[in-house]
């Protein structure tokens, strides 16, 4: 082969080599174009839908009870501002904006803050509380008096299961411009100018970064945060990093700044709550300073802001001088930008950060109620779904009646025995709504839930049921009628049975109230058995136990298993004038929407005529003045409750049921090993009871006579009905028709 032949071959192999390796390059960057776009096909299609849908997990939001304002109602001065304060309410002398409140004299000007309740949108209401020595005498808005106003309920819990994350939804119309001014000044000054990514910011983060010899700044957009914190681990690889710009241009491309801003406010991570993670600035508002975002100061907003470079390091209950500083940066950023006037912002950086203790964002932490809400809730069967879509369930809870009861039973229940265990419930017996409820002792952890799960011999507190069912029998029992109070020997499954008095003592011949107020044992056993175990069966059933228990003789002296939940029902139905209705904690669930899934029903039912229950309500009034509740006497001696004590056989379970003109109050005390406590009802439940209505304040008791029902002298001797002008006769109410005949003077 010739030379230049040769040389030509040799300078093609080159060319050749350079061609496959430029079609190589070729292919591959067309394979990596392709598998681009494929794969942005993928992200669009998944972040689209999941963008679109709903977004996050949102635990469900507890309320309390939204209190209810207007003339007459019975309400002290330190108790609604006690609720104002407990609502993060600011007292002020310039009322000028929602969330404040001023005091002048007997006048609180509250400027209400706007909320959503079960009827709907409530807006912002400025309006005055004036009062006298009865409690609200008028409310008055714009110079007018009005028939009604009321606060929002207050946020009580968020239902979050394991693992999940909470969060509370803001809406970003709902934000306030300095808050999000600042918030862009920090995070994302170009915000609305690049397209997801800003390739100056990560050169001019890299640089700086470069210099500093250490990673001091981001350069992320807060498109690019949005996509780390919903979509990404947070590993801190290359690939990862590209996945956030993919993601970013996605988000940017397909949905609007605002939508995207909005998301953001929502989903970034400001701290940690114990195990469950705190997410968007809606409830970090709360968990640091127990406010609505819009309600908060300049250096407030400073701090949430700065905390979200890194929610651990500037911690602001761990590390407040870190915290402080961080807080202060922005502060000062914020008025070198013109956000802040100079009076403005030194007013800020000389304010403390003033955030509320851990665990406090929520106002209150009531786990034995909660216990009762969710097996409510359970047993609604609502869509699991709708549990985790931000659902609002607005409930009966009365903060300030629950917070005294707990008060009650941990100042009370350990200086009477280490070993005593206790539970109280406080239910609005009119409307059948528990306000409050006390599973044990140590009121505020969670447990064994006495109120709801411990079934206990109820002892003397069935009494009522037996002398109602008396009652009832029209012309064969009134108030007079007399019982024997004497010695008696059953026999039962070849085992003799000798009831006895409390006292040991035996009085012959006593009436039928005062059998009731003295708690008499023998006359009750022989009035039960005169009305068979059938009719106390029914009794129970038509006061609203459900489950049937077998009732045996020893069962007229409260040898029946209840929980104080199920005892608390019965005495619903004996305090309401015998119309019963099912006891309820929650009152009406609504989406995240505002639009109602659930509403209670007030279905009532007459159960006792009311005439039969008044005269029942004469003999326990009589108890607790005379009776074996007379140590309430000695601090109201007018008529002021109706009750009954309980006592279980060898003093081991302590009971009292009683009520006011609105509120009735179950209180039980035992130990868990069921040993003797050594109390009566009287020395040992009862004590409680007086002590939360001396602290709570009472309603005194009143009660009309129907009108069947007459004054009636009875002989005291006989029981029968006698002329008013005999001798030995006492004034009892009694039923018209059971009079028609008089007995004639001894």
């Amino acid at each position: 082969m010739s030379r230049a032949k040769k040389k030509t071959v040799k300078s093609s192999r080159p060319a050749r080599w350079w061609r496959i390796a430029w079609q190589t390059a070729l292919k591959l960057l067309l394979v990596i174009v392709l598998a681009l776009v494929v794969y942005f096909i993928y992200l669009d299609s998944k972040i689209t839908s999941t963008f679109s849908g709903q977004k996050w997990q949102v635990p469900a939001q507890i309320y309390g009870r939204s209190l209810a304002l207007f003339p007459g109602k019975y309400l002290t001065q330190l108790n609604l501002i006690q609720e104002l304060e407990q609502l993060q309410y600011r007292r002020s002398t310039d009322v000028s904006g929602p969330g404040q409140f001023s005091v002048q004299g007997g006048r609180v000007t509250i400027f209400r803050r706007a909320f959503t309740y079960v009827d709907g949108e409530q807006p912002a209401r400025l309006f005055s509380v004036e009062f006298n020595r009865t409690g609200v005498s008028r409310v008055v808005q714009q110079g007018q008096a009005i028939d009604f106003a009321r606060l929002e309920p207050q946020l009580v819990e968020h239902l979050v299961s394991p693992h999940q994350e909470d969060r509370e939804l803001v809406r970003l119309e709902a934000v306030p411009d300095l808050f999000k001014d600042t918030l862009l000044l920090i995070e994302d000054r170009n915000f609305y100018q690049h397209r997801g990514v800003s390739p100056l910011a990560i050169l001019r983060a890299f640089w700086v970064n470069l210099t500093a010899g250490r990673t001091v700044q981001g350069g992320s957009t807060l498109t690019q945060q949005l996509a780390k914190n919903m979509y990404l681990t947070h590993d801190r690889t290359l690939w990862r990093k590209a996945n956030e710009a993919f993601i970013a241009l996605v988000l940017d491309y397909r949905f609007s700044k605002d939508q995207i801003f909005e998301a953001y406010l929502n989903e970034i991570y400001l701290g940690q709550n114990h195990a469950t993670a705190v997410h968007g600035f809606g409830l970090a508002s709360r968990f640091y300073f127990g406010k609505p975002l819009a309600e908060l100061a300049p250096e407030q907003y400073a701090l949430l802001i700065g905390i979200v470079k890194g929610p651990g390091f500037y911690d602001p209950r761990r590390f407040p001088e870190r915290a402080q500083s961080r807080r202060d940066l922005v502060l000062r950023l914020m008025f070198e930008q013109h956000l802040l006037d100079r009076q403005a912002y030194e007013r800020a950086v000389k304010q403390p950060l003033q955030v509320v203790p851990r665990g406090q964002y929520l106002n209150a932490s009531f786990p034995a109620y909660m216990d009762a809400v969710k097996r409510e809730l359970r047993q609604l069967a609502l869509d699991s779904a709708l549990m985790h879509s931000g659902i609002k369930v607005f409930t009966y809870l009365d903060p300030m009646a629950q917070r005294q009861a707990e008060r009650t039973v941990s100042q009370i229940v350990p200086g009477m025995n280490p070993d005593l265990e206790a539970a109280m419930l406080v239910v609005d017996y009119q409307e059948a709504a528990i306000q409050a409820l006390v599973g044990g002792k140590t009121a505020g952890f969670a447990g064994f839930n006495r109120a709801l799960e411990a079934r206990r011999p109820i002892g003397s507190l069935i009494k009522p049921a037996i002398y109602l069912e008396a009652l009832a029998q029209r012309g064969r029992f009134t108030l007079g009628t007399m019982l024997d109070d004497s010695p008696i020997s059953l026999r039962n499954n070849n085992e003799e049975w000798q009831p006895q008095n409390f006292d040991k003592q035996f009085h012959g011949p006593i009436s039928l109230m005062r059998a009731l107020a003295d708690s008499r044992n023998l006359p009750t056993v022989r009035l039960g058995l005169q009305l068979g175990m059938p009719k106390v069966q029914e009794a129970l059933r038509r006061l609203g136990l459900e489950r049937r228990v077998n009732l045996y003789p020893a069962a007229l002296l409260g040898a029946v298993d209840l929980t104080p939940y199920e005892v608390t029902q019965l005495y619903q139905t004996l305090a309401n004038n015998g119309v019963h209705q099912s006891l309820a904690t929650v009152q009406a669930v609504t989406d995240q929407h505002g639009a109602v899934v659930y509403q209670r029903s007030n279905i009532k039912t007459v159960r006792y005529p009311a005439e039969d229950v008044y005269l029942l309500h004469y003999a326990m009034i009589e108890s607790t003045l005379t009776g074996t509740a007379q140590s309430l006497a000695r601090t109201w001696p007018q008529p002021t409750f109706a009750g009954k004590t309980g006592t279980s056989s060898d003093y081991r379970d302590s009971w009292f049921a009683g009520f006011d003109q609105e509120t009735l109050v179950t209180v039980w005390l035992g130990r868990d090993d069921n040993k003797s406590t050594g109390l009566t009802g009287g020395t040992g439940a009862l004590r409680l009871f007086a002590d939360y209505f001396r602290q709570k304040g009472k309603n005194n008791l009143i009660r009309y006579m129907p009108e069947q029902v007459e004054w009636q002298r009875f002989s005291t001797r006989t029981g029968l009905p006698i002329p008013e002008y005999c001798p030995n006769g006492w004034l009892l109410p009694a039923h018209k028709a059971s009079v028609l005949q008089l007995a004639t003077c001894e």
